[in-house]
């Protein structure tokens, strides 16, 4: 039996090899009729010389293969074509454009690229050498707050900055000195158990608001708590159902989804989010067994509430106390959009909505509403958007808006993802922006001077590469000089006028981006300007 399997194994063996030779397939060759390799080789970790320079410099690249293409050789930096001034055997040489920026070379002739070495482009933004962040977070920093002594307090979704959270995770908040380095007198302990989005401050405590349930190991938390000043989370003791002691959170308030801001005005917090109710909890109710239970409250608030200082909601504001709410109970707030919502508050209490809605407190209302403080609408803004609003930023020396979104036009002008509000909503039509090529922009900062820091998803802007990252004038236009930072891969949540170490303006930028001006970067750099 054994021979016998072994016989029928050969001949199986050679019935299969046999096989294969009976019949060979040949295959069109996949490359036929695709173009010749144009024969240029440049080695693409050279250093150009010069290896930086400004709009105008000639650099020389060495290559070769060049001369045969003479006629139809192109040269761009960073996605913009460049003068070509000379080619010979072994380079070229080209002038940097003014619209250029920092970022790999490259020859085009008829349409196919060859990639040449990096190239840095100096303008009026550059990165800080005096900002000590090395590697910065794992995690994206949804806010950067000034706070006393020049310092800020960054909160997001992180547990690490600049591998000081390796031993000891840093969750989700921390303080850094002005020059970016770590300060570890922040007794915030486990941190927070979910993503912080927002701080406002009263006095020496303050009001962190984001998605979260428990704050240094103390749980009953609804998405906003009170911590003092070094980060250590207020705290009082309640009597129980059976006479225990339970330390909680003096500030007994929350709501059911994820509060995005929160902001302080005559001694009281406002919170925006796109939440449905507000919770608060009682610790002093048995169960049936006559056992220690909380009973939590709610009350139907929808996407705005103010808090009192104790977390207790203030019904008088943006509240009916008639309304049939939540459990058929009395009294509901008003019911604010009929989409998400985004927010900026005024010095005086105003307040700016804007987002994906088209009715607000069942009015029609163009992606974008103000409040009065007492929490009406103001009537004496007029803007009106036809489609969603990704973002706005008010600057109060220039008392103007600046809004980006998906938008084409607002008021009934056409505007394209980007516009400039007087303060009454009406269009500045002064500024007259740009296409995005490649997608829109969900992010914006006005500064002082005029000048806007746009950030987003797009490509190009009036068809010059700026990926992720630029800044335009008050007419609209990319400012010239402060467009040759390289590219961004991430996204933009926030940015900080500030100073540099050396005295210099600056600008700090958080968000979820892992590269900066083409450099490995995690979350937070910043820039001077010139």
């Amino acid at each position: 039996m054994k021979f016998k399997y072994i016989s029928l194994l050969v001949v199986a063996m050679g019935m299969l090899i046999g096989g294969c030779k009976e019949k060979t397939e040949v295959f069109e060759d996949p490359y036929k009729g695709g173009r010749d390799p144009l024969g240029i080789v440049v080695n693409k970790e050279q250093i150009p010389v010069p290896a930086a320079g400004q709009a105008g410099t000639i650099v020389k690249i060495a290559a070769t293969g060049l001369e045969k293409h003479k006629d139809s050789l192109k040269f761009m930096f960073n996605g913009e074509f460049a003068e070509v001034v000379n080619v010979t055997a072994t380079g070229i040489e080209a002038r940097v454009p003014n619209r250029a920026s920092s970022g790999v070379t490259a020859f085009v002739v008829n349409q196919q690229i060859v990639f040449g070495p990096d190239f840095t482009v100096f303008g009026l933004v550059n990165r800080d050498p005096t900002f000590k962040v090395v590697l910065g977070t794992n995690g994206l920093i949804n806010r950067a707050v000034p706070i006393a002594e020049g310092k800020f307090m960054l909160l997001g979704d992180f547990t690490d900055f600049d591998n000081k959270g390796a031993v000891k995770p840093i969750r989700r908040i921390l303080r850094m000195f002005p020059d970016g380095t770590y300060d570890r007198g922040l007794l915030s302990a486990t941190g927070s158990n979910g993503q912080l989005s927002s701080m406002a401050t009263i006095g020496s405590q303050f009001y962190i608001s984001g998605g979260f349930s428990g704050y240094a190991q103390r749980d009953g938390i609804n998405n906003i708590t009170k911590i003092s000043n070094l980060g250590v989370i207020d705290t009082t003791a309640v009597t129980t159902y059976t006479l225990k002691q339970k330390n909680i959170s003096t500030f007994n308030g929350g709501f059911d989804g994820f509060v995005d801001n929160v902001y302080a005005f005559n001694n009281k917090i406002i919170a925006a989010g796109n939440f449905r109710y507000y919770v608060s909890r009682r610790y002093n109710m048995p169960t049936r067994k006559l056992q220690d239970s909380v009973v939590i409250d709610s009350v139907d608030v929808r996407q705005l509430a103010r808090l009192n200082t104790d977390g207790s909601l203030d019904r008088t504001w943006r509240f009916d106390p008639e309304a049939i709410g939540y459990g058929g109970y009395k009294g509901k707030s008003l019911p604010g959009a009929t989409g998400s919502i985004q927010t900026l508050m005024h010095t005086d209490g105003k307040l700016l909505v804007w987002g994906t809605f088209s009715k607000f407190d069942d009015q029609a209302a163009g992606y974008i509403v103000r409040l009065n403080a007492d929490g009406t609408r103001d009537q004496s803004f007029t803007a009106n958007a036809d489609y969603y609003i990704n973002y706005v930023s008010f600057n109060a020396t220039t008392n103007k808006y600046v809004a980006v979104g998906i938008f084409k036009s607002f008021n009934g002008k056409p505007t394209l993802s980007m516009v400039t509000l007087n303060y009454d909503g009406t269009v500045d039509e002064s500024f007259k922006p740009k296409v995005f090529g490649g997608g829109f922009p969900t992010y914006v900062k006005q500064l002082d001077d005029g000048l806007s820091v746009v950030g987003g998803f797009f490509n190009t802007y009036d068809g010059v590469s700026r990926p992720g990252f630029l800044i335009v004038d008050k007419t609209g236009g990319l400012a010239e000089g402060y467009n040759t930072i390289g590219n961004l891969l991430g996204r933009i949540l926030d940015v900080v006028e500030t100073k540099s170490a050396d005295n210099k303006r600056a600008l700090l930028i958080v968000g979820s981006f892992s590269t900066f001006d083409n450099q490995p970067i995690n979350n937070i750099v910043r820039v001077t300007m010139e």
